[in-house]
């Protein structure tokens, strides 16, 4: 069987999904080389994942001539720097969204990405998650019509805002961070690109988020050009763990997506209540989207045919949570 040889740039803990996923539950993958930022964390990724080669400096990986593709997965503030870098070195791309801080960044990969002869992808995931892909089917089959709302909640549990507001300097503001995901499922469910968008919210629970504009809860309705509309709401203070749900509202009907965060179909009827048991993190609950969105990644190569997210969609995603930004700073209607 013809593999893809791979090589991860950033192997936090996204990036160490990314990688266990295309050694192990990926037939046509193989990842040969990682890069990580001190020799002791390299070692042990080396032994861990079984792979042959190892750097301090992503530069050198990416001079390894065995490489066919790089998935990238560091921070966001050295995105660009990674992106370029690899489009330059020839070889396929899959990056972490947002691809870059801001919109200038995200156009100037997405032009080297089209002078490139080789795929690259955005890592979009929610598209490729089983129940979203299959609200996606139902929509384009017709079965509710026009679409002309989406709502989308994303939540991150009370403990990941506790932890940021200890680096809130150097956290990327949420309303592109987080928000990033339910624009890019606006423009896909909606098939439209937005015009104009007013945003509110505030540090609620975490004041030293207002020294940054940064929001712990922040709500944004958006207009689109085709006048369809989206509602988004992103927050890190969900009491009961990672909550993510969508909703389309087409002319003749509707289809909601995930309403409660629930691991299981567990129901405990308790003293206190009903318990339903809520995802803890962001992997546990995508594990299946981050796992089939590398699959089609990869099978993108071997069919030499570009699919999913491209460079196009991480710019006009940025470009939506930046313009949310600031009208949140500005508190007034901002466009596109």
């Amino acid at each position: 069987m013809e593999k893809v040889k791979v090589g991860i740039i950033g192997v936090g803990q996204l990036g160490l999904v990314h990688a266990k996923n295309l050694q192990y539950r990926i037939p046509n993958a193989s990842v040969i080389a990682v890069s990580a930022t001190t020799k002791e964390k390299v070692d042990r990724l080396q032994e861990e994942l079984e792979v042959p080669y190892g750097y301090t400096d992503y530069k050198e990986l990416l001079k390894n001539k065995e490489l066919d593709a790089v998935v990238i997965a560091s921070s966001t503030d050295v995105h660009f720097e990674h992106a370029m870098a690899a489009i330059e070195a020839g070889v396929h791309v899959f990056i972490e969204k947002p691809t870059g801080m801001n919109v200038e960044e995200c156009t100037k990969i997405e032009e080297a990405a089209k002078k490139s002869d080789k795929i690259f992808t955005v890592g979009f995931m929610r598209r490729y998650d089983p129940s979203y892909a299959e609200a996606k089917r139902r929509i384009e089959s017709g079965e509710i019509g026009t679409p002309i709302l989406y709502r989308g909640y994303s939540l991150d549990p009370y403990w990941v805002a506790e932890y940021l507001a200890k680096r809130a300097d150097k956290n990327g503001c949420w309303f592109l961070d987080m928000g990033v995901h339910d624009y890019d499922l606006a423009r896909w469910f909606l098939q439209s690109e937005a015009d104009s968008v007013y945003a509110c919210g505030g540090a609620y629970s975490h004041p030293v988020f207002d020294e940054t504009n940064d929001v712990d809860n922040g709500y944004a309705l958006l207009n689109f050009k085709n006048k369809s509309a989206a509602f988004v709401y992103v927050g890190r203070t969900a009491a009961h763990g990672a909550h993510v749900e969508g909703e389309i509202i087409g002319t003749e009907g509707s289809i909601r997506i995930c309403a409660e965060s629930r691991i299981d179909h567990i129901q405990h009827y308790t003293k206190k209540g009903v318990v339903i048991k809520s995802f803890t993190s962001y992997t546990e609950r995508w594990a299946e989207a981050f796992y089939l969105e590398l699959q089609a990644f990869v099978d993108s190569i071997l069919q030499n045919k570009q699919q999913g997210p491209t460079a196009y969609d991480g710019t006009m995603a940025t470009l939506m949570g930046v313009t949310v930004q600031e009208s949140y700073v500005s508190k007034e209607l901002k466009t596109f």
